[in-house]
């Protein structure tokens, strides 16, 4: 365990929560290295609403701390962490004015940050790039600053640069979280790795530092964040600095306090999206999103079967017939098969919108997958195979990585 000066133990005591050694951290310092992207364009207003779901601390720029302190003056405030260097290293071909090369720079002192009543500073660490010297130099210096000041310092260490790959990434995030703690690390933010088996590696080549886990690009749903998170935590991390999962949000407030049920409250994403479920639970579908990758099916069948085969999912994709694109066809909820059934053996689950069946009515004749308009329903074997919803947390839903799938008004 990693001794701290008092002032500092006291001011990271409010950043990571000393009761359970978890923090909730909202980043809104995205304009210094982006500009007015959407969620920090009024980032009073957006803090407002991220201030109300509870965060543990929030991430600023200097000048934003300067003209947004009220906000974090209260009991019931969030911490206040400042980020004290700037990047061009984010503004890709996308931006207005795109980075020819990686630049960086000093914009504030650990003393400002103090002025201010910043509870901890933040600063990048890039590992890979051809200022890798000169970088170092400067998270050096306010190594040194911090120690003067007894402030915390969170050290951001990224792989940077073109020598970094899909095959080194992993590597290259250990290796920069080594050099970070070598450089006075108080606690990291650092980039999830993809899967918690290698991030749980990245934590263990933290020696012990406090491990943040930063959002990165927005997710496609709630569901994906909560997911991270719980992920995360169960590798080691003891908790996550999102930004644009949370001011981007068309909601921040209920964001942020569905992250503190998983980081605080230490409730399952699963109870927590069950909860959210309002009946008829309507798969909706976005058909320029489908790549034809047929995971869902396979997702279906597993879940169902114990199988991947795609002729026992209750969904199907099909593709177009220049094989460009593809449309997935989902139960729609009309409630034909139920009208058509002669046996009454088909009825409505009143909590999800389901169609159910009753085996000791089912005579397996098939008029319910003749009358289905979607040709969705399917008969196996005598049985009907019908689209359940998996009790309202569609396995479909969750496994489709590019969106096309969603649950409407949900997640």
């Amino acid at each position: 365990m990693i001794e701290l000066s008092f002032g500092k133990l006291v001011r990271l005591s409010r950043i990571i929560d000393p009761s359970d050694g978890r923090s909730l951290v909202v980043a809104a310092d995205h304009g210094l290295m982006l500009g007015p992207i959407k969620g920090v364009v009024d980032l009073e207003a957006t803090l407002r609403k991220v201030i109300a779901g509870g965060p543990d601390a929030i991430l600023v720029s200097l000048g934003q701390a300067r003209k947004l302190g009220h906000l974090f003056a209260s009991r019931s405030a969030p911490a206040m962490l400042v980020r004290v260097d700037w990047t061009n290293a984010f503004r890709d071909k996308t931006y207005t004015l795109p980075a020819r090369s990686i630049q960086f720079n000093k914009v504030a002192t650990v003393k400002e940050a103090v002025k201010v009543g910043a509870a901890g500073v933040v600063t990048y660490l890039f590992l890979g790039f051809d200022g890798e010297n000169d970088h170092i130099a400067m998270v050096e210096e306010f190594s040194s600053e911090c120690e003067t000041w007894n402030m915390p310092l969170i050290i951001e260490p990224l792989p940077m640069g073109p020598r970094v790959t899909k095959a080194n990434y992993v590597d290259m995030v250990k290796r920069a979280v080594e050099k970070a703690v070598e450089l006075g690390a108080d606690a990291l933010k650092v980039p999830y790795t993809g899967d918690p088996y290698s991030f749980k590696e990245v934590v263990e080549a933290s020696s012990g530092i406090p491990v943040l886990v930063l959002g990165g690009y927005k997710a496609l749903s709630i569901r994906d964040s909560l997911e991270v998170i719980s992920e995360v935590l169960d590798a080691g991390a003891v908790g996550v600095v999102f930004g644009r999962n949370v001011v981007q949000d068309p909601n921040p407030d209920e964001a942020v306090r569905l992250m503190r049920r998983i980081i605080h409250g230490k409730e399952t994403v699963t109870d927590i999206l069950r909860e959210r479920i309002k009946p008829p639970v309507r798969i909706l579908v976005d058909v320029e999103r489908c790549s034809g990758c047929h995971i869902c099916e396979l997702a279906c069948s597993f879940s169902h079967e114990k199988v991947f085969n795609s002729s026992l999912a209750r969904l199907r994709v099909e593709a177009s017939e220049d094989g460009k694109t593809f449309t997935p066809y989902v139960c729609n909820l009309c409630y034909s098969c139920v009208n058509a059934c002669p046996n009454g053996a088909l009825k409505v689950n009143s909590r999800t919108g389901a169609v159910e069946v009753s085996p000791e009515l089912c005579q397996g004749c098939g008029i319910c997958v003749d009358s289905c308009p979607v040709k969705v329903l399917k008969l196996i074997n005598g049985r009907p195979l019908l689209c359940d919803l998996c009790d309202g947390l569609p396995e479909c839903v969750k496994w489709c990585s590019r969106n096309a799938l969603k649950v409407e008004g949900g997640w």
